[in-house]
């Protein structure tokens, strides 16, 4: 169902900018209410359903900036034709999670299919004016700062570069580890 899509799950920033425009959409009508039934009650703005509107506002703002930021990502989003390709390796030794978009004070980094496993986080930046050496430093930081160690992390620009490494991946069939499992969530927490 499109409400139970999530961060790694393909095509979540496809949908991403839908779901926070309905939900931005719904905060709006909530102040907006409350100005108007002040309104009509006092017949004059100074009321305190006016500072009730006004403060209900600041969650509409976070959310229309939210909005922005995935139309923005939107069009990074992970290609079918690489969905289907990546798809038979699910299951076998890797998370695998699709639609990630690294924000940072500087650069974001649109990594549309990442995997985590033996001892190894691979992503693919399909964007050419990324330098895959930043998001992979950027990657190591938070793996750092979340003490999340034996790690390796290795951004591709060539998708058939990712591919094979992913097959030696999933080749592997080891269980996936602690701090595996840890740096995958950490993938998606840092993701918009």
């Amino acid at each position: 169902m499109f409400f139970q899509n999530k961060k790694g799950l393909f095509p979540y920033l496809k949908k991403a900018p839908i779901y926070q425009g309905l939900f931005t959409l719904a905060l709006l009508i909530l102040p907006a209410g409350l100005f108007f039934i002040g309104y009509s009650i006092t017949k004059d703005y100074k009321n305190i359903f006016t500072v009730a509107a006004v403060v209900g506002m600041l969650p509409v703002a976070k959310g229309i900036v939210s909005f922005i930021m995935y139309l923005r990502a939107e069009k990074y989003s992970c290609p079918d034709s690489l969905h289907s390709r990546v798809q038979s390796f699910e299951g076998k030794g890797a998370l695998i999670g699709y639609d990630y978009y690294l924000t940072s004070y500087s650069v974001n980094y649109p990594i549309p299919v990442a995997a985590v496993g033996n001892n190894a986080l691979i992503g693919l930046c399909l964007d050419s004016k990324t330098k895959t050496a930043d998001a992979e430093a950027h990657i190591k930081e938070y793996l750092k700062k979340n003490e999340i160690s034996d790690i390796v992390v290795k951004i591709f620009d060539s998708e058939e570069k990712f591919l094979s490494r992913l097959e030696s991946i999933a080749a592997g069939n080891d269980e996936i580890k602690e701090n595996e499992a840890a740096a995958f969530s950490l993938l998606s927490s840092l993701s918009l």
